[in-house]
Parts: structure tokens; sequence; C-alpha cells
């Protein structure tokens, strides 16, 4: 025992008190003399140090734990000899334990993922330096306050291997049974060697502890826990925690962890960083308004997508997979590792997956390269971005296997180029973002649904003319199937609960039909296309079951030409489709003759002998098509230039680009007085670019009774779902009008405005800046004072060349008034 006032290694710590006793020796509070700092000194108990070469095996040790450097790792500062005492000096964390935070039971998945997500890297840091952490639990677990939120710390790594035989002894590590029984590996539980993959299965238990509450196993005595991790099979997690069922990816990466052989686990601590870090990211990214996700993980390596292992098994034997199927059988070792990244690592055989139906197809959409970190840096150029709250299309032509297998090189290259030139121009007219393309299949995102809807449209229409023009053998014949809700957005991958049902109606989707979920169905323009019911999916993961529709065909011809504005016959044809319709087809731009009884007048004869090399755009000619094409090269006076020519449609499309140009020209006023000329069907299908410019306007001007009046008369629930996205985006004006007017309009539920109003913070523009300043001020959060501080400083500070500088009393004084409310707040 170490008495207060005691000096310790050579006198440069001072021990103050005790704070607490182990196994293995005592903790004090102690104080480093020269800087006046506390730390915690923990003491070896004597018996233990007095082993053979223990002396000489402490400092080896210790010095190899002293270069671990990570903010989720306790931080050894000094070690040494103290009289007849082995002293390790860690610096002194305020904060409460996780044992203690679990006492009141289970922490909140969002709660939980995060600090998980924390753990898992600084297990990462220590594994990288070869050490193995050996009795991981909730007491050897830190939570303290930061700049950022709580931080998650592990304490005592690596010490137990201290009292561990030492490798060139005549004794083995084999037999030593060391840990804490609730927490041990199964080849700790029977004395077997351990390596990095033990802690894998102790972090395993402690995560099933801090989402459920309990542990995986009863006991209740230390040896019924030794067997227990030897033998037993742990409780799954769902029956433990049925508030999770939904979170199936989450249960899968838990008992995964849990897996009897080492082999059958996460192989290391950066993997399970990488995907504790990303099914974070997209766990809060979901709203309550938009439903709970099911985080998703991981694939089988050679059929379907699967959360850990549960394979997704498609009815049809060929055609596009879904998304998540390599084109070629994977081989052992191959495969996706958890929550959509990318990664070499064999799928648990521990969760039962269906039989699978042997198919070869496209290779998925939803894999993103390796995360490195969390939502940061990636390799492979991929970048996750925040979540948005979007409707995702996905694609592919059916029999798509079979045709690419009978047909030759060039035949599959034509079909797959005529497949791009008619349908990936339709997502840009109607403002998708395509985000990948593989072979046959499209993914896309579109901000708002009823764009969605009219791009499926057009898609089959456009589909359905080129079916006109060529033989049946080389028809195409796709599915449309969309879905809307939140999901993360990388260059080239959607993540999320959303992917996985579009998925799912994809294995249902008729070719030549646009599909889609009950939640497109509720937030869509209904006025534009009549739907009927057309059956149920289950949702991922769970029993119940969500209705599909799909747009009403017309009875016979053009399928959605009515719908998307010609007469029935469908939109204006070329003069190459017109001929199709006097007995003609048209293969690779030439015109040829069909047979037919009759013989064809001198001027159709003329336009056949015409018809080699014709070359023909609808859209070249189309006003409509030129406005946009003006509007996207930031020409907006040409654009209402041409958008007042004699031959421009009327219509709700034509003035809501009159109103896309005039905001771009600045002329606010008659944006919004076009947009208030709209009937409601008009008002429904606004395009999100349009809705960017209205929450920029409000943000420029909240004041402007006109701004408010326009998105008054908008679908509240679209309004709502945009705004928020954009909230939560990037700083910008229209990221602060559209907080601002969700705030202004008090719909702000799910919403953390001192986390959007500090991002916005870090705005261009000095006046956001300094009105968001003023509205964390008004908020009384003490969690604003760091940023705020830091802002205010910066302010004082001389601008880079060419930035404008900002008051800095303006930041001051909202600093200062914060301070106030937080003091002042019992």
């Amino acid at each position: 025992m170490l008495v207060p006032d005691a000096l310790v290694l050579d006198g440069r710590f001072r021990v103050l008190g005790p704070l607490g006793s182990g196994g293995m020796g005592e903790v004090y509070l102690g104080e480093q003399v020269s800087l006046g700092r506390k730390v915690a000194i923990k003491v070896l108990h004597h018996d233990l140090h007095a082993q053979p070469g223990m002396a000489e095996r402490f400092k080896r040790e210790a010095r190899l734990l002293s270069a671990v450097e990570h903010p989720s790792v306790v931080r050894i500062v000094d070690f040494g000899q103290s009289g007849d005492a082995a002293c390790l000096v860690m610096e002194f964390v305020e904060g409460q334990s996780l044992h203690d935070a679990l006492q009141q039971g289970p922490l909140l998945a969002p709660r939980a993922l995060g600090l998980l997500h924390q753990l898992a890297e600084g297990l990462a840091a220590i594994h990288d330096k070869g050490i193995i952490h050996r009795d991981l639990k909730p007491e050897n677990v830190l939570i303290s306050p930061s700049v950022r939120g709580e931080q998650a710390r592990l304490l005592d790594f690596g010490i137990a291997r201290l009292v561990e035989p030492d490798a060139n002894s005549a004794l083995s590590q084999v037999g030593v049974v060391l840990g804490t029984p609730e927490y041990l590996s199964p080849e700790q539980a029977v004395g077997a060697k351990v390596d990095t993959r033990s802690d894998l299965y102790s972090f395993g238990v402690l995560a099933y502890r801090v989402l459920s509450g309990r542990l995986p196993f009863d006991g209740p005595s230390p040896r019924h826990f030794l067997s227990q991790h030897a033998s037993g099979a742990p409780l799954p997690l769902d029956r433990a925690a049925p508030q999770l069922s939904r979170y199936v990816g989450l249960l899968a990466l838990v008992m995964r962890l849990l897996d009897k052989d080492p082999a059958k686990r996460l192989q290391t601590a950066n993997e399970l960083a990488d995907a504790l870090g990303v099914a974070h990211a997209a766990l809060v990214a979901f709203t309550p308004s938009q439903g709970t996700p099911i985080v998703h993980a991981g694939m089988t390596p050679s059929h379907g997508t699967a959360p850990l292992g549960v394979a997704g098994v498609r009815n049809e034997p060929s055609g596009t997979s879904a998304f998540g199927v390599s084109a070629e059988p994977a081989g052992p070792g191959s495969g996706t590792s958890a929550f959509g990244v990318t990664e070499a690592e064999v799928v648990s055989p521990s969760v039962t997956a269906p039989p699978a139906v042997p198919r070869t197809g496209t290779a998925a959409f939803g894999t993103a390269p390796r995360v490195t970190g969390g939502l940061g840096a990636t390799t492979g150029g991929a970048a996750v971005v925040k979540a948005q709250n979007v409707t995702v299309l996905l694609t592919d032509i059916q029999g798509f296997t079979e045709r690419m297998s009978r047909q030759t090189h060039e035949e599959n290259a034509r079909m797959l180029d005529t497949h791009d030139r008619l349908l990936l121009p339709i997502v840009r007219e109607h403002d998708g973002k395509l985000v990948q393309k593989r072979g046959d299949a499209l993914l896309a995102v579109f901000r708002a649904p009823s764009s969605s809807i009219r791009c499926g449209m057009a898609m089959q229409q456009a589909l359905w003319r080129h079916n006109q023009t060529v033989q049946p053998e080389e028809q195409l014949h796709v599915r449309v199937c969309l879905h809307v809700g939140e999901v993360l957005v990388t260059n080239d991958a959607v993540l999320g609960e959303p992917m996985e049902v579009v998925k799912a109606v994809e294995h249902v989707a008729a070719a030549g039909e646009v599909t889609f979920t009950e939640a497109v169905n509720m937030v869509r323009n209904r006025a534009e296309a009549a739907a009927e019911p057309c059956g149920t999916i289950p949702l991922p993961g769970r029993q119940e079951k969500i209705q599909l529709y799909r747009l009403t065909r017309a009875a016979e011809g053009s399928p959605f030409g009515e719908a998307l504005g010609g007469k029935g016959a469908g939109p204006k044809r070329s003069p190459l489709e017109a001929l199709s319709g006097l007995g003609t087809k048209v293969r690779d731009g030439v015109v040829m003759l069909r047979q037919r009884p009759r013989v064809l007048g001198a001027g159709v004869a003329a336009l056949v002998l015409m018809g080699a090399g014709v070359a023909w755009s609808v859209h070249a000619s189309d006003p409509l098509v030129r406005a946009r094409g003006l509007m996207k090269d930031g020409q907006p006076a040409d654009a209402l230039q041409v958008l007042e020519g004699p031959d421009v449609p009327k219509g709700a499309v034509t003035t809501r680009l009159r109103a896309a140009a005039n905001h771009a020209q600045g002329t606010h006023d008659k944006e919004h007085t076009l947009l208030l000329g709209l009937d409601k069907e008009g008002r429904a299908g606004l395009e999100m670019g349009l809705l960017d410019g209205l929450a920029e306007d409000f943000g420029n001007g909240e004041q402007d009774r006109s701004v408010r009046r326009v998105l008054e008369t908008l679908p509240k629930a679209t309004v709502r779902s945009h705004f928020e996205a954009l909230a939560r985006g990037e700083p910008s004006m229209k990221q602060w009008g559209g907080l601002r007017y969700l705030e202004s309009v008090q719909d702000t539920a799910g919403l953390d405005l001192v986390a959007l109003y500090t991002s916005s913070l870090d705005s261009t523009d000095c006046g956001v800046r300094t009105k968001a300043a003023t509205r964390l001020a008004a908020l009384g959060n003490p969690a604003a004072i760091p940023t705020l501080t830091r802002v205010a400083e910066a302010a004082r500070e001389k601008p880079a060349a060419g930035a404008r500088a900002c008051n800095p009393q303006a930041f001051t004084r909202a600093l200062e008034e914060l301070k106030k409310k937080t003091q002042a707040a019992p």
C-alpha cells in the first residue's frame, strides 16, 4: 500500500490517494510533480512482482504499451521500479466507466454503436503494436466528455500478459487461464494459445452486453462461464434484445464475433472498426419519420446479398443478380465484409442461410471500396457522404445472362450500347444521379419521387419505341424498380435499408413495368400516372410485408405516352420512327422495308432511299431540352429567350423551367410568381433544383413573403423531406435556408439544431456564420461552446487572401451570451 504524499519513480510522481484495486494491483490517484497534472498510478501486487523474471518482463511489456498513442486508449505516461514495487503511470481520465453506464440498462443503439466504434479503433491501435488486450470488459472502458461528444477509452490493455509464462521459459502458455470469466474467449477458457482474434470474441461479448443489457451466457459461476464459452451456444441477440430485431446486420455481426472458431470471426480489429463505423453512420442517418433502418452487412461469396451470411435468393435462374453477387463464383476467402464495405473476408457460417439458387449475373451495387476510417477517407476514390432522403431506382434487362451467353461479343456490345444510349440520357433529363452502372444494371437516385416515376415511365416508353423497330430477338425488356428512404450515397454505392428493399422489389418485378413500394406511392404525384397493386414482398430480415404497385400501362400501343404528355400514341416521333409505322424497321440507323403486299408511293419510297445514314434526334429540336442544356451551361438568359419562342409547349414543365431560369438570373419575384401560378399537379412535380433555389431564396431573405407563400403551397412532406436533407448537408446558403425554414414552421422533429447550426458556422458567408452564432447563443446548449470559441478566435485573425473578414465582436457577444446562459442554468 502507498500512503498519501508518497513519492514514486524517483520523485517524479506524488500519491494523492487510493482509487481502487483489482486482481493485479492497486490504483492510486497521483500527480506529476513537474507539471502538476493528475495521473493514475497502478502498482502491481508484490507477490506478482516477486516472481522470477517479472521485473525484466515488466519493463519490456511496459515499454511496448507506452508506444500506443490513440484517443480511444488511455495513454501510458511512465513506468519503472519504485522500491520493491513495479509502477505504471497512466493519464488520469475523468468520466464514467462503461460498467456504471450499463447499470441503468442497455445503451440506445446510436450511442452504443458510436462508443463501440471508438473502442474497436482503439483495439486496432493496440493490435497494430502487437499487443493483445486479454481482458476486455465494461470495467476496463472509460467514457469521458470531449469536444466531439463522448469518447470511449480502453484501460489495462496488455497488462494481463505480464503474469503469463514467458514464451522463452520452460512453461507453456497452454493451460493458463487469465481474464474475467464472463468475457473470456473459448481459447482462453480452455487455456489454449490466444491471438488478436481472442480479443474480437471478448469484444463481441462486450457489444452483446452494451446492446442488450445482459451477457450471452447465464453462468452463474466462473466455472459455468468457462464451460459455456468453450462449448455452449449463446442466446441469439435478437432474443436478448427484441428491440434490435430490425438491425439485421448488426445482430449478425455481434453473433459472428461470438463464433467458437476464431477463423469464422472477423479477422482483424481494423475490419471490425470499419464495419462499426459504417453501421453507426448509417444508423444515425435515419430519422423516425422515415422508419427504422435495417443496417445490412456483408454478402455471401457466391450467391446473393446477405446480412453477414444470410443469402438473398432470387427466384429467377437468370438475369441480373440482386446487387451483391459476383459475376464469377468467388473462391474461399472472398466476399464482402460488414455493412457494404468491400473486404477480403469469408462470410460467417454461424448464420444459417437458405439454399442458394445457382446463378450468375451482373456484379453487385451496394458494395463500396473499403472504408479506412468510418465516413472519412476511403480507398479507391469512393467517399461516403451524408445521409440523404432519396428515391432509389434500379433497372436490369430480363434474361440478360442467357442472352450474353448465346450472343457474339459484337452483339453483346451492340446490345449494351443501345441500352445505355436509350436509358442514360433519360436519367439525366429527370435530374437523377447515376450512382453505378454494371453491365445491364443501372443504379440511380432522385431527390423527388415524382421525378423517378417520370424517369421510369420515360425509360419504358423509350424501350417500347425501340422494340417496335427491331426483331424480337433484339428487343430489350427492362425492369424498373423504385423505393424511397434515407441512404448513404458514395461515389459508386448506395448503403442502407432502401437499397436492400429495392433489390427485393427487383426479385419480383416484371419486365416492361415500373414497379415501386408503398413508400413511393404515398409521396409521388398520383395525378400524373395511375397505379395498381401488384403483390407484396417481405422486408429484408423481417416478417412484415410491404405493398408493391405498378404503373398502369395503356391497354395497347404506347404504354405511357399519354401520361408523359402525348395523345396515346406517345411523344412526337422522328422520321425514322414514323417510317416504322409504314411497313419499315430501323436497324443501326438504316431504314429497312418490311414485306407488304402493296406498293409504296413514290414519296414514301424516296424517304426509304434517304433513310440510310439519317441521324435524327427529337431532343435536338425540342426547345425544352435546348433550354435545359443552356441552363446547365450557365446561360439562363439564353434559356429564357428559347422558352419565349412560339414553338414552346404550354404547361407545368415549361413554367417550372422558366422559374429555374429566373432564379439563376436573380429575378426572384418572377420566379415566385411563376411557381405560384402552377396548379396542384404542377407544384407536386417540382424538381429538386427548384426546391434548392427556394431554400436559397429563404436563406437570403427570411422575411420575403413571396418565397414563404410559394413554400406554403407545396406538398408539406416533399418540402420537409428535401429541406431536411439540405439542412444535414454541407454548409451553403441552401443548407442555411432549409434549416431556417424548418425551424420557422416548427417542423424540426428528429433534427439536432445545435449540431446543424454548428455546421453552419463553417459557411463561407459571413452573414450566415454570424446568424448561426446568434442562434446557437439563443439555444443555450453548452455543447456549442468549443466550436463557437474557435470561430470567435478565427474571426480575430487576419483573413486569407481573397477571403472576407467577419466582425469578431458578433461572435464574441454570442459566445459570452451562451456562457452566461449555461452558467445560469440549474
